[in-house]
Formats: structure tokens, C-alpha cells, sequence
């Protein structure tokens, strides 16, 4: 049988940063999955509707080029639906939206969403609506509550608060997994090299939420090796070059060239504010004892 006419179970959802509660959503189309025999999926939209509608870019939890990939790795699905947020699709009927899409394209058997998704045209289909219509033609539908924790519900829009704010352990948390920055290696202006402390570097996903400019604690993942590392973010004042803000982990203990490869630094705890320093030792100083924090905090 030909894949696209297997049926599927199908979470719903745009599942930026694939947090706890998307992972919840996901879980259940796994095993809905398997008691029908057939494909885990997620149907998604391209860009973030908020963005599209108020024309205003909302900042990311996922870097656009990852999503497929990091929805796949963390919820445990089979296949990722993109579907094109233009004017058909968002101004489709919330009817239209289960009947024709998910059940006549894409042979949904069981679909589900979180209890605040809305639907279609203007966000008019309700859980209860999706509820009543899946009924009717005899397909599988589940509501997933909220995951809270400490009383919060995990939302997007929460971890993006915490990481502006620079809580990465607490945004890690709510997500399930740290904070994760991805992209190939660039060629940079050497100057850690220059002063005794390599870097990596690469420029910052334009798209993606940035926590205050800083050095973090982080660990980074090339070839499937982790790494832990210093990393710092934002324009390094000490050299005044008017360079646009990069992500520059300094690995720990590793020797070897990384240059064009994609690696994932993740954020795991802030360390101090970038700043200008008055001199280079006073620079290389600062950078020993990040390293030394860095060291303390994964031991």
C-alpha cells in the first residue's frame, strides 16, 4: 500500500520549540498509530499564523530549516504535513479543514489536538465542533488537556518570557530538552583564536528567539559527539568591528575543525552579561572563569 493512502493518526498543532505539551499531542497520535496500523503524523502550517496575520514576526522556539526534523526527533512521529498558509488555507471552512483535508487527502483515522485549538476561518471550529464532525463519518478524536507544571501551563509563548529573560533551566523544563541553537559552522573574524580561545561561529537564525547577549554554559552536538562548551552571544564589545550579533561556543577539550558543518549548541545556563572589557587579559580572564563555571556546572 502506498504510503499516502495509509491511514493515519494526526496531531494538530503548529509545535514551535515541540515542548512538553506538543509532546503530549504527539504521544497519543503515536499510539492511536499503532492501533490502527497506521502513520503517526503532524499537520502544520509553514509559517506561524500569528505572524502571517498581524504581519508582526513572532519569535521562534524552532529554526524554520529544523522544524521536520525536531518535531520527528522529540515527538516520536512518522512524517511531518506542512501545509502553505495562504489565502486558501486560511480562510477554508473549519468543516473543510476536517473533511476534506485531513479525512479525504490525507486519510486521517484519528485526529488530535490540545483543548484551546481552534480551527478554520477565523478559528471557528471548536474541539467540541471536531468532536461532533469526526463522529459523524466515524473517525477517532482526542482532546489532550493542558500540561502544566508548578501550576503553569506549558505554552510557547511562556518559554519564549523565560528565555528572553535568560532562564534557560527553567525554559528546558517546560520544553523537555535545552534551548537549541542550530546552523553551520561559519568562517569568523578569528579573534578568539587570536587571543588563545577558539571559537566556532555561526550567525544567528534571524527567525529565532534570542535570550539576552551573554555567555552561557552549553554543550554542543557535532558528529553526533557532545561537546560542553562556553558560549558567547551578541556583538563582543571589546572589539568594536560594527559585526552583527553570532553565537561563538568555545569548546572544551576538543581539537579538530568544524568549519561548514551543522552542529546544535544548547543554551543550559547564563553565566553573565556581555560587556566590554578595558583590556584583553582582563577579556581572558573573564573567559577562564566561565570556563571554570562552565566545567562546575556539568560535573
Amino acid at each position: 500500500m502506498k504510503q499516502e493512502n495509509q491511514p493515519r493518526a494526526i496531531a494538530l498543532g503548529y509545535f514551535d520549540g515541540v515542548h512538553l505539551g506538543h509532546q503530549a499531542l504527539m504521544q497519543q497520535a503515536v499510539q492511536r498509530a499503532r492501533e490502527i496500523g497506521g502513520i503517526a503524523s503532524v499537520f502544520t502550517f509553514d509559517q506561524h499564523p500569528s505572524s502571517v496575520m498581524s504581519g508582526v514576526q513572532v519569535p521562534m522556539l524552532t529554526a524554520n530549516g529544523g522544524r521536520a526534523d525536531e518535531i520527528k526527533r522529540l515527538g516520536g512521529v512518522d512524517e511531518v504535513i506542512f501545509g502553505h498558509f495562504d489565502t486558501h488555507l486560511r480562510t477554508m471552512d473549519w468543516r473543510d479543514f476536517i473533511h476534506k483535508l485531513l479525512i479525504g487527502r490525507f486519510h486521517a483515522k484519528y485526529i488530535i489536538s490540545g483543548h484551546n485549538n481552534r480551527f478554520g476561518y477565523k478559528g471557528l471550529g471548536t474541539p467540541e465542533g471536531m468532536a461532533a464532525e469526526c463522529a459523524k463519518v466515524g473517525i477517532g478524536y482526542d482532546c489532550i488537556p493542558d500540561v502544566k507544571i508548578d501550576g503553569i501551563v506549558v505554552s510557547s509563548t511562556y518559554i519564549r518570557q523565560l528565555i528572553s529573560q535568560g532562564d534557560m533551566e527553567r525554559a528546558e523544563k517546560f520544553l523537555g530538552h535545552p534551548y537549541t541553537i542550530t546552523g553551520a559552522v561559519a568562517h569568523g573574524r578569528k579573534v578568539g583564536r587570536a587571543i588563545g580561545v577558539p571559537t566556532v561561529n555561526l550567525p544567528l537564525p534571524p527567525e529565532m528567539a534570542l535570550p539576552p547577549y551573554g555567555v552561557y554554559a552549553s554543550r554542543v552536538i557535532a558528529d553526533g559527539q557532545a561537546h560542553i562548551a562556553a558560549t558567547n552571544i551578541g556583538v563582543k564589545p571589546t572589539f568594536v568591528d560594527g559585526g552583527g550579533p553570532t553565537i561563538e561556543p568555545h569548546l572544551l577539550d576538543f581539537q579538530g575543525d568544524l568549519y561548514g558543518k551543522l552542529i546544535h549548541v544548547e543554551l543550559h545556563k547564563f553565566l553573565r552579561p556581555e560587556r566590554a572589557f578595558a583590556s584583553i587579559d582582563a577579556l581572558k580572564a573573564a573567559i577562564e572563569e566561565n570556563v571554570r563555571q562552565t566545567r562546575a556546572y556539568f560535573a
